[in-house]
């Protein structure tokens, strides 16, 4: 399991890229510490859900989704939502636009997305605003993208500092599906899954140029190529040109 992603277009100065570069094993989720503790807080005792997390794709462990934030300068970036024993927690690398608006508006949107080209191109690049529509969540509006086939806002409580993140409890405000992006039951595909650990590695390998990451991405765009559709081509593709390879 792999934690989301990363705002790589400022990739030099982006801590999220190293989120990305966090593996998530079962076994560091529940030895992660910061969640502990923001378990443990009286407050997130006390957090009442009204939204059925699962019914909207967010289910425990971690859910690989795109995070939008911003109400007024959209930015869309994959991240992993965390969820353990009903709980949903987020953790964000400072240095990034989705650090920096969660610090000044304590808001997110959890969009469950299936597109593989929308996942690296989110991870490398800024999306349009085209892309976004706003919905309405918290008393304003809020970004949510298009290709989502479902999304939930949260707001985010109790949070947490450090000297490299900001890990904060979510409160669901507002959920909702998109139906035309319904239009078909998804399975769990080996390409899609394939596409995405390419993706992890390849923001491992911009950070560090180890050789090892490029033969684990070869190896996921065999698989990609083997088991995905024209869609998941076509992101191995642009995560290749990216590279420069």
């Amino acid at each position: 399991m792999t934690e989301p992603l990363i705002e790589c277009k400022e990739l030099n100065e982006d801590k999220e890229c190293k989120e990305l570069n966090e593996d998530k094993e079962c076994k560091e989720l529940n030895e992660d510490k910061e969640c502990k503790e923001l378990m443990e807080d009286s407050g997130c005792r006390n957090t009442v859900l009204d939204i059925d997390l699962s019914s909207f794709g967010i289910l425990e462990g971690i859910s690989e989704t795109i995070v939008s934030t911003g109400f007024e300068f959209p930015n869309a970036a994959p991240i992993g939502i965390i969820r353990k024993s009903g709980r949903p927690f987020v953790r964000l690398f400072k240095g990034s636009h989705t650090w920096a608006n969660v610090s000044k508006e304590k808001y997110l949107a959890a969009n469950v997305v299936y597109d593989p080209l929308l996942l690296v191109r989110s991870t490398f690049f800024d999306l349009a605003i085209s892309e976004f529509e706003f919905v309405p969540a918290g008393g304003r509006s809020f970004p949510v993208l298009k290709e989502a086939s479902a999304w939930v806002v949260f707001k985010c409580v109790n949070i947490k500092n450090t000297d490299q993140a900001l890990v904060a409890e979510l409160v669901p405000v507002e959920a909702g599906f998109n139906e035309a992006n319904m239009k078909f039951l998804p399975v769990p595909n080996r390409g899609f899954n394939a596409v995405l650990e390419a993706t992890v590695h390849a923001t491992r390998y911009q950070l560090s140029r180890d050789e090892k990451y490029l033969e684990w991405i070869l190896h996921y765009e065999e698989l990609a190529s083997k088991c995905g559709g024209e869609k998941e081509k076509q992101a191995m593709e642009l995560l290749y040109k990216v590279l420069g390879l």
